[in-house]
């Protein structure tokens, strides 16, 4: 369901139909500072097929996050990394999995997902951003990473994040671990609940979500075909139109970009003509920094033509509210479809 508003903005309608069922991704375990510390634990849990970590990081002083898994801290980690868009880097044979851009003091949001076979090497893919400095002046920075731990023997059932910098994790800091088997049963509770899914086939230059409750995790899909000019797709939260957003990207693996003090954040680079998918990631507290994490595939027509790939990190620098809508635009011009969908999780 849409609402048509004016200047070829669309709204859609949060409201779901049905419940859905229960056999998507479920928290295992979480662990929230409720003091300055070094450690965050979660202890054992029962294993999954596939694992989601979330890690918030608000540090007092500079903080390197490291992980280890099922207490093993033996030289059974390796690595291979990139920093804002630079050569790639390595670690192997290491007690330990670095998940950090800086290690400064910098507030940073990461996702990890892994494949958790008993019988195989744990495969990690992350995804970091740090706020880069306070407001959107300061562009932020990303880490991309995949690791593995060597372990052949034993599903990961404890995960252990630790700093041994010279700060600390500060109060509200928070490792949160989901997870999700490949059949996994009809019980329980999602995590991820969907707050709205909305589309159009008409044609504008905006779709909104709607408001929904707010949620201090966010994840969303977003789908647009440009009309006109093939415009990009950009992203606006609560309808801001103030220049409170900052971002930096890479398109195609080139050198990164960012944007400082801009009024929306980038979520493409090429031509939208025959469609653009993008995949992404929130941390919404109200008294942080919004950072995003998202990534982006457009299409080429016809299988003669490879696609296009963008990824970005963004933020929103508002402290003073939590994200409850989000706006689907382009950056001129129109879109004939677009297609936005948003889960949440507190």
């Amino acid at each position: 369901m849409v609402e048509y508003l004016s200047g070829e903005r669309i709204q859609g309608s949060s409201t779901l139909a049905s419940s859905p069922p229960q056999t998507s991704w479920k928290e295992l375990d979480r662990v929230t500072l409720t003091s300055a510390g070094d450690t965050l634990d979660t202890g054992t849990f029962t294993a999954k097929d596939n694992i989601m970590i979330l890690e918030n990081k608000i540090p007092t002083g500079s903080c390197r996050s490291k992980y280890q898994f099922n207490g093993d801290d033996n030289d059974n980690y390796s690595q291979r990394y990139t920093d804002n868009g630079g050569s790639d880097g390595t670690f192997t044979a290491d007690p330990v999995i670095y998940a950090y851009h800086s290690g400064g003091s910098a507030k940073s949001f990461s996702v990890h997902s892994i494949i958790n076979n008993s019988s195989q090497e744990k495969l990690l893919i992350g995804n970091i951003v740090e706020n880069g400095g306070d407001g959107s002046g300061n562009a932020p920075n990303r880490q991309e990473l995949v690791g593995k731990w060597a372990n052949t023997s034993a599903q990961i059932n404890r995960v252990k994040l630790f700093n041994d910098g010279s700060g600390s994790f500060d109060t509200g800091s928070e490792l949160v671990v989901l997870g999700c088997n490949n059949d996994e049963a009809d019980s329980g509770t999602n995590f991820w609940q969907e707050l709205a899914s909305v589309s159009t086939s008409s044609s504008g230059s905006e779709l909104s979500s709607g408001t929904f409750t707010a949620k201090k995790y966010l994840m969303f899909d977003a789908y647009m075909v440009g009309s006109a000019a093939q415009p990009r797709s950009v992203l606006r939260f609560n309808g801001s139109t103030a220049s409170d957003y900052s971002a930096r990207y890479s398109n195609n693996g080139g050198s990164d970009g960012n944007d400082t003090d801009t009024d929306e954040i980038y979520l493409s680079e090429s031509d939208q003509e025959y469609g653009s998918f993008t995949k992404g990631f929130i941390v919404n507290k109200s008294d942080q920094e919004k950072l995003v994490i998202a990534h982006n595939g457009n299409a080429q027509n016809g299988a003669g033509n490879a696609p296009n790939r963008f990824e970005v990190v963004g933020k929103w620098d508002k402290t003073d509210q939590t994200i409850t809508s989000i706006q689907l635009r382009t950056h001129a011009n129109t879109f004939s479809y677009a297609f936005l969908k948003v889960w949440g999780a507190d």
